[in-house]
């Protein structure tokens, strides 16, 4: 379908986007530029702002104050179906009484695309999301994650050069949620347009995102790859939102440092510690065997409690109630603003 080659997105340009509801602020303030085919999420936790926002660039919103504009034209007062971006919803919205193929090829018909080009391009978009043999069934007929992929079909079947999508993995369950991002990642990767995807799961953001964008009370928090955000977050709120984190007092009162749980280890007392390593003397609180490893949590002499993910193979196997030292690199140590 990519005739084009890679790179053929949009550039998704929001600047000082604000949207009230009487005294209520939904957003407030924000700017964000999404780079032509990158994969942007909106991240957040419910009542953030990040379904608004995305509803404000598809058009089922209007900003209280602000602009939209993809490749440089200002879209802010089109109605949604001027904007010609495709758009992936929670709950799919497929039609019940038409197959698939006639599903996928509604947004097409609209636009009064007929025959053969018709047919063709509804089988380029069914085989992009490996459903060309189900093309006569109906919505009715196939699994939760089948009918996902037709939904998918269709907001790309038109080749938009933007594709929004709004928690669309929400009601699936775990496994099928887990197969579904990396063949959506693997799906932006082959159309090469621009993704806009909202959600409310760090895993899921972590896995798919070039970027990601959160929110909190309808403002930007911060920006960056999964990596800025994970190791450098920029706020003890980001810090807490994105894994499991270790915030424990720095050496100013307004300081945190933040240390993830896979890079603290545990060792017993009196044991030889790497040349360097910051250590906390505790007890062990906690174990719970993950399958993969252990998740370990220590009450520590100073205060507080610690996060540790271990492997299955300690010897010994720390138990409750066990003395440990809990220590990690400094590398591994990272100042957090309090």
């Amino acid at each position: 379908m990519n005739e084009g080659g890679p790179n053929e997105g949009g550039a998704v340009d929001v600047r000082g986007v604000g949207k009230r509801y009487g005294e209520a602020v939904a957003l407030d303030g924000v700017s964000l530029h999404v780079e032509p085919g990158e994969f942007m999420t909106l991240l957040g936790s419910s009542g953030s702002g990040k379904s608004t926002l995305l509803n404000v660039v598809a058009g089922f919103t209007r900003p209280s104050s602000g602009s939209v504009a993809v490749d440089g034209r200002d879209i802010t007062k089109e109605p949604p179906y001027k904007r010609d971006l495709g758009m992936v919803f929670q709950h799919y919205a497929l039609f019940p009484h038409m197959s698939v193929a006639e599903n996928v090829a509604f947004p097409l018909r609209r636009r009064r695309v007929r025959g053969a080009e018709l047919t063709r391009r509804v089988g380029e978009a069914l085989d992009v999301v490996e459903l060309g043999g189900l093309r006569d069934r109906r919505p009715a007929q196939l699994s939760g994650g089948q009918q996902q992929r037709v939904a998918l079909a269709r907001a790309i079947v038109f080749r938009p050069r933007v594709l929004l999508m709004d928690e669309p993995l929400g009601a699936l369950d775990k496994r099928l949620r887990e197969q579904l991002q990396l063949e959506i990642k693997r799906l932006h990767t082959e159309l090469g347009i621009t993704f806009v995807f909202v959600t409310h799961d760090q895993d899921e953001a972590l896995t798919m995102s070039d970027r990601i964008a959160l929110l909190r009370d309808g403002r930007i928090v911060q920006v960056g790859t999964p990596e800025d955000l994970y190791d450098r977050p920029a706020s003890r709120y980001v810090a807490e939102f994105l894994g499991e984190s270790n915030l424990l007092p720095g050496s100013d009162d307004p300081e945190l440092f933040l240390v993830r749980p896979q890079h603290v280890r545990l060792s017993p007392p009196g044991a030889a510690l790497p040349d360097g390593h910051h250590a906390r003397d505790g007890k062990v609180a906690e174990v719970i065997y993950l399958g993969s490893g252990l998740r370990v949590e220590v009450e520590l002499r100073s205060g507080g409690r610690l996060i540790a993910r271990t492997g299955t193979r300690l010897d010994p196997v720390p138990k409750p109630g066990d003395d440990v030292v809990a220590h990690w690199s400094p590398q591994d140590r990272v100042t957090v603003p309090a």
